[in-house]
Formats: structure tokens, C-alpha cells, sequence
């Protein structure tokens, strides 16, 4: 039998083991009061699509998510590789089942989600899995756009907890703006650069994710005329542009925040930079002016890590200011 077609016959044997395990409910009883109640109701994803989704969903399964879930009080029952590496939120995640990249439609079916809350750039990079994942549950697909007032929103959303995204904006506005007078105080009209170094690759990151959200959309920390510029004329959620070494002193800021991967053929390229004359003939560096950054704590974009690296920077640049 082909993979496709046993997928098929263990899908359709659960949906009617699920079918023959309810009950009707006597007319009157809470049990029949609830289930006069809505079920479901239609919600527009990202891709246009309109999908029946449960008003209150109890298992949910998703690739990016779950920092957003779990603000809102839900634990997923399954989320992809990337998000069980997050240092803010993997405690939280212990022992959740991992779906895998490309996620593993068989597993997912074990799971029995009601909801799946996917990327939307899922359908492009694996169609084949994706429409047989179509077939367990409702898929609901989000773009990655504003992490705190795009994402955040439409997850709480989906799952039925709106207002506790609500009450969490609220709570990191006052936090933002807080850091923000404190930065302001502590640095002035200096200028802030924020730049990677991965494999040989120098890339300067603009007001997205890296770490760009925090400083540029929440902490409005001031950028060097160069990357304004970049940020300008870039497409929407642009994250980062990639210069050569040598136009480094027009993307570098009075202070440099570095984020420089782990392995070994970047620290290689970082210390090949550290060793040139042009690093060395920077002001920010001249003037101790340099903070690196860790590549995982800064490596999320979503509002948990917006939030946490935010604080983290505030306290950075208070505790370099001259």
C-alpha cells in the first residue's frame, strides 16, 4: 500500500473512532446546553483563507508559535525545532513533542490538534506536507510581520484569548517606554548599529527581527545615517542588508552591537575583523563602545524575546554610556 493511501485509511479510522466516542446529551443538561452553544467559527488567516476553527481550541499544534500561545495561557501540544531553542520560553516547552522541519504529518496526526497554527510560507517550501496535514485539522497560516502588534494579536486570536494579548501590550508598552527614557538619557543622539557576522558574511540588521525590532521599533535607539537609509528604501520586515568590510565605517553606529554565530568558521571571520585596521580605527571601538550579543538569545522574533532582549539592551547601553 503507497505511504499516501495508509496515511489516508489511519486518518479516516481516527475521525471515526471520535465519532462513535460521543454521546448525545439529554435536551436540558449542561451537556446539551453547551453543545447549542457555537462550536466553531470562521477566521480569515493569512493567506486569505477562510478556515472553520473551534471557538475554544484545546489542542494546539504549531511550527513558530508558541511564545505567542503561551502568553495567552495556552501550551502547545506540539511546535517545530526552532521555537524549543528559545532561551526565554524552552523551560516552559519541556517535553512537548517536537513535529519536526519538515514537519512529520504522521506525527501531528498522533497528536489529535484542533487547531494547527502554521507560517505562512509553509505551503511554498513543503505543498505536498502541507496538504496532508490540510486533512487532520484546521490550518490557520501568519505572517511574520509586527511580532507585538501583528503576530501576537492575530495567535491570541485564533486560539480565543484576545484580551490577554491585550493586557500583555499593555503591560509592554509601559515597559518600553521605560527603557526608552532610560536610553534616551543614557546615550543621547548617539548612534546604535546592530550587525552579524555568519560564515564570512557581514550583514547589518535594520528595525526587524536579530534583534533590529528591539532596538530600532521598541527602544528607538538613533541609526547611522547609512542604515536609516537601508531601513528606508528596504521592503516591509526587510531584516538585514549584507556590505562588504570595507563600507563598515558608514554602517557603524557611535556604539556596536555584535552578534557573531558560534561556529567555527565565523569566529574565524570575526577574529580575521577584530584584527584588521579598519575594526580597529572605529570610534566605537576606539572608545569601547562594542557589546556582543548572543546569538541564540537574540535570534527569535517574537514578542517574549522582543520584550526580554529590549531590557537586556536598555541595560547595556545605560551601562556603556560615558
Amino acid at each position: 500500500m503507497e505511504m499516501a493511501e495508509l496515511f489516508g485509511l489511519v486518518l479516516l479510522l481516527l475521525l471515526a473512532a471520535a465519532g462513535c466516542g460521543r454521546q448525545s446529551a439529554e435536551p436540558g443538561t449542561p451537556e446539551s446546553t453547551a453543545a447549542a452553544e457555537p462550536q466553531t467559527r470562521l477566521f480569515t488567516d493569512d493567506l486569505g483563507r477562510q478556515v472553520e476553527i473551534p471557538v475554544h481550541p484545546r489542542r494546539v499544534v504549531t511550527s513558530e508559535f508558541s511564545a505567542e500561545a503561551l502568553t495567552v495561557g495556552v501550551t502547545p501540544i506540539g511546535l517545530g525545532p526552532n521555537d524549543l531553542k528559545n532561551p526565554f520560553t524552552r523551560d516552559r516547552l519541556a517535553g512537548i513533542d517536537n513535529i519536526g522541519d519538515p514537519p512529520d504529518a504522521e506525527k501531528i496526526l498522533e497528536l489529535k490538534p484542533d487547531l494547527i497554527l502554521f507560517s505562512q510560507f509553509m505551503p511554498d517550501i513543503y505543498p505536498d506536507v502541507m496538504e496532508k496535514i490540510e486533512q487532520i485539522a484546521p490550518v490557520v497560516y501568519i505572517s511574520f510581520q509586527d511580532p507585538i502588534y501583528d503576530v501576537l494579536p492575530k495567535v491570541a486570536d485564533a486560539v480565543g484569548q484576545p484580551k490577554a494579548a491585550a493586557d500583555w501590550i499593555q503591560g509592554y508598552e509601559a515597559e518600553r517606554t521605560k527603557a526608552q527614557e532610560r536610553v534616551r538619557q543614557s546615550i543621547g543622539d548617539k548612534t546604535v548599529s546592530i550587525f552579524r557576522i555568519e560564515k564570512g558574511r557581514l550583514r547589518i540588521y535594520l528595525s526587524t527581527n536579530f534583534g533590529g525590532y528591539a532596538l530600532r521599533s521598541a527602544l528607538e535607539a538613533k541609526a547611522p545615517a547609512a542604515v536609516q537609509a537601508e531601513i528606508d528604501k528596504s521592503p516591509p520586515w526587510t531584516n538585514a542588508v549584507q556590505i562588504s568590510l570595507e563600507k563598515l565605517p558608514e554602517y557603524a553606529g557611535d556604539i556596536l552591537l555584535l552578534v557573531a554565530a558560534g561556529d567555527d568558521d565565523s569566529q574565524a571571520a570575526y577574529r580575521e575583523i577584530r584584527q584588521s585596521k579598519l575594526w580597529q580605527s572605529l570610534p566605537a571601538v576606539k572608545n569601547g563602545m562594542v557589546y556582543e550579543l548572543d546569538t541564540a538569545t537574540y535570534y527569535n522574533a517574537d514578542n517574549v524575546t522582543v520584550r526580554e532582549t529590549m531590557k537586556e539592551m536598555a541595560d547595556m547601553l545605560a551601562a556603556k554610556a560615558p
